[in-house]
């Protein structure tokens, strides 16, 4: 019996050791502060609406052209003996850009010179017999109209070998120049294409929904032309007075202003038509807009974001006028796609 005794002793010693050390851990784990976990507000920026000047404007592209394109286009056919100049070259009026071969049309009028001189004397004879009363009436008439049928026939020859001579019709830059010597020149194909390069224009395509909106404010349209970063302003010339049934467009040409040394004929640009423009204008920028359009400023007394359904007076590519009553609103302008109506935020 003492045996067991001090067996179940021990056991018993054992169990109470272990209930102490669970009751001391137990003890322990409760005593413990709970820890309580909050999540971190979340980070935007704010800014307030600021003023500027925007100008609502039609983004459209065009090529330009030269207001007059004007061929040079011999009027008499032969070879081309001189070919004098060259695409790129600028001309003067009336400078010499071309020689048709001029031997047949010398002939012509040697040939036609003396045909006229001799009706020439045979009309001043039969004039001095007619008036003294040694021809008749119809002797006379004859003889007129003999003379000056020969006339316009020597005339017709001396502008003809004029026409050999090749002249430029007004001052330019040659934009196409084809031929050369040896080539034939006819009437039906031009020499050269030459065009005043300082008077330059954009024939656009518009919507019919502006039309309206441009015809009624064609004076005070703006336009930029630009390409590589280079531009000029252009202003309205014509407006067509119709609209295409097939494209639903109507046709604006512009007037190129200013320096347009960097553009020529047949270069694609892009056409900015401002057509309205507000002056110290109360704007935010696009980026304080999410891509769904929704907006939130912040409210400093509860520090929460809230959400804001803006009426967008006016916009261009950067910015969003509004109305004057969000003057002194904090707008988020960054995090605000991250944050929800009424949630508390941590303005940086």
């Amino acid at each position: 019996m003492g045996r067991k005794s001090a067996v179940f002793i021990r056991w018993l010693i054992t169990l109470l050791i272990i209930g102490l050390g669970l009751f001391l851990i137990w003890k322990f784990i409760i005593s413990r502060p709970k820890e309580v976990f909050e999540s971190p507000l979340a980070p935007v920026k704010v800014e307030k609406p600021y003023r500027a000047t925007v100008e609502q404007s039609l983004e459209l592209s065009g090529y330009i052209e030269a207001q007059a394109m004007i061929p040079v286009v011999p009027f008499v056919q032969g070879t081309i003996t001189g070919y004098y100049a060259k695409a790129g070259d600028y001309v003067q009026e009336g400078q010499v850009l071309a020689q048709i071969d001029s031997e047949p049309y010398e002939l012509q009028v040697k040939q036609a010179e003396a045909v006229y001189l001799a009706s020439e004397a045979t009309f001043t004879r039969v004039s001095n017999l007619y008036q003294s009363g040694a021809a008749t009436q119809q002797n006379y008439d004859e003889a007129k109209a003999q003379f000056e049928a020969y006339k316009a026939q020597y005339d017709l020859a001396k502008v003809q070998l004029g026409y050999a001579t090749v002249t430029a019709p007004k001052s330019g830059t040659i934009l196409m120049a084809d031929s050369a010597e040896g080539s034939v020149g006819t009437s039906t194909s031009p020499l050269y294409i030459i065009a005043d390069l300082d008077k330059l224009r954009i024939n656009l395509n518009v919507p019919e929904r502006y039309f309206d909106l441009i015809s009624s404010n064609k004076d005070g349209i703006k336009a930029i032309v630009s390409r590589d970063g280079n531009s000029t302003e252009a202003v309205v010339d014509t407006i067509a007075p119709y609209v295409s049934p097939e494209s639903k467009t109507f046709k604006v040409t512009l007037k190129l202003e200013g320096d347009v040394s960097s553009f020529r004929p047949g270069m694609y640009v892009k056409v900015s038509m401002v057509y309205r423009t507000y002056e110290n204008a109360l704007v935010i920028d696009q980026k304080t807009r999410n891509t769904d359009g929704s907006a939130y400023y912040y409210d400093p007394e509860t520090q929460t974001a809230k959400y804001v359904n803006l009426d967008i007076i006016a916009a261009d590519n950067t910015r969003l006028v509004i109305d004057q009553k969000w003057e002194n609103t904090l707008f988020i302008v960054d995090g605000q796609g991250n944050v929800l109506d009424g949630q508390k935020v941590n303005v940086r």
